[in-house]
């Protein structure tokens, strides 16, 4: 095995990922830190995309639909080249932060431009939100692709990599906060709704862009493992990817949690409007998941070191199921109820986070010994999975919307919905994700990668002193 260490930095040997030990708090912090970057991109559009094209520019809620799902088919189909390209990648910088850097350029611009587009409806203002959108998906995966691969890279310790995703489950809790609670409020601030978006877009795309770029010149005293170039094709690394017995299993779980996690979260802004009749309630029940989530998100690290991370995913699942059972009955038990339950969602949900991306790193891990780097290849197919799984809950949202009669509209412009159209997003909102949620439940029971097997051996020592240039 070759045991070169990366010049340019005191990095680990090469064919493995890096020292075993707990990393420099800077790095947890700052790798976490990425999170809230893709945590609003993921979760403004995911609660306020769909609404604001059948509720502000006038798309039907079919065609809607699809424009929320176009920039997920693109982006499953890229993300996995983008991981290879990762893979092969060779500079000073390592082979993660330049694409890294190349997404903290863009992404910020196209995220405003999402929701600052010009004065369009029907089905123009849909072509020009799914252009803009594509774009922003793709500037996304270039960021997060790389940004998924470190924590399988940079240790070779099974709990250390939990810690990383730990501190990234806050940063995501701190992200769902402000594109869940504070987003809502800055596009209701102006009183006119197109403003209102506008504003919301700039705010948010600035966040985006200093958390992109805090994690990447953040993680620049990481260890920087280097791995032997690897020449395979595409298809090639993807057969060896799901070859990968854990990993095989791990996906299509993490699909289904992200699946019911992005039909909740688009439906909020609805029932809060429609049910609950008060659209200011959207920011109260997303404080009430987000909170949680942040708070609980140790308390799951501690539980997976008693129980193994499988069992404690799994039981994150079922509180998640159990908030959206209890969100089902809002009409019954009110608000009361609707913030108890949304607690719940909030601690499942913290679980369902920051476990399967931790058993992700731990795959990653095991890939490395064979010397070659393959991180890239995982994590690319893990993204675009996550992306297609959280406009699959929208879509499901959306057909719920359109089975049941629900009625789109303008700016301005207030339509009563039928009974019928009430229920169904109701049960889109609520009991759908929860079933879906349980569904995670058969393949995690086949996962069996544990600390013994994880890539917890203890690895030739790095020198963390490394080259402290950018």
């Amino acid at each position: 095995m070759n045991t070169a260490v990366d010049p340019t930095h005191g990095g680990a040997p090469s064919g493995g990922p890096g020292p075993v030990g707990a990393l420099p708090r800077p790095v947890h912090a700052w790798y976490g830190s990425g999170a809230v970057a893709t945590g609003i991109f993921n979760t403004v559009p995911g609660l306020l995309l769909l609404i604001y094209l059948t509720d502000t520019l006038a798309v039907s809620p079919a065609l809607a639909g699809l424009v929320v799902l176009l920039p997920k088919l693109v982006d499953l189909l890229v993300s996995p080249y983008i991981g290879v390209w990762s893979d092969r990648t060779r500079s000073a910088w390592g082979p993660r932060r330049p694409w890294m850097l190349a997404g903290a350029l863009t992404l910020p611009v196209l995220f405003g431009a999402m929701f600052a587009g010009p004065p369009l409806e029907g089905n123009s203002a849909a072509l020009y939100v799914a252009v803009v959108f594509v774009a922003a998906a793709l500037a996304s995966s270039v960021f997060q692709v790389p940004h998924a691969a470190l924590p399988g890279e940079i240790t070779s310790d099974y709990h250390e990599r939990s810690t990383l995703n730990t501190w990234r489950t806050a940063f995501v809790g701190l992200a769902l906060m402000l594109g869940g609670a504070l987003a809502p409020v800055i596009q209701s601030a102006p009183g006119d709704e197109v403003v209102g978006y506008r504003l919301m877009g700039l705010v948010m795309g600035g966040v985006v862009l200093v958390s992109m770029l805090g994690a990447v010149f953040g993680i620049r005293r990481a260890p920087r493992p280097v791995f032997p170039h690897r020449t395979e094709g595409l298809l090639v690394q993807l057969g060896v990817a799901f070859a990968h017995r854990h990993f095989r299993v791990l996906f299509p779980a993490n699909l289904l949690m992200a699946v019911a996690g992005g039909t909740m979260v688009a439906g909020v802004p609805y029932v809060t409007a429609n049910v609950m009749g008060e659209p200011r309630y959207t920011s109260v029940l997303m404080v009430c998941v987000l909170v949680p989530l942040i708070a609980s998100a140790p308390l799951w690290k501690r539980w997976s070191v008693r129980v193994d991370k499988r069992r404690a995913a799994g039981y994150a699942a079922v509180v998640f199921a159990l908030g959206g059972l209890g969100l089902l009955l809002i009409p019954v038990w009110g608000f009361p109820g609707a913030v108890f339950s949304s607690a719940l969602v909030g601690v499942g949900l913290s679980g369902t986070t920051l476990l399967p991306w931790s058993m992700l790193a731990d795959c990653m891990a095991e890939t490395h010994g064979s010397g070659r780097r393959q991180s890239g290849v995982l994590s690319g197919v893990w993204t675009s999975g996550e992306a297609m799984a959280q406009a699959v809950g929208a879509g499901l949202l959306s057909l719920s919307l359109a089975v049941s009669g629900y009625v789109e509209s303008g700016a301005g412009e207030a339509v009563r919905q039928s009974d019928e159209a009430l229920r169904g997003m109701l049960i889109g909102s609520t009991l759908v994700p929860a079933v879906v949620m349980l569904g995670c439940l058969v393949p995690l029971a086949f996962y069996r990668l544990t600390a013994e097997g994880a890539g917890s051996a203890p690895a030739p020592a790095a020198d963390r002193t490394g080259a402290s240039g950018t």
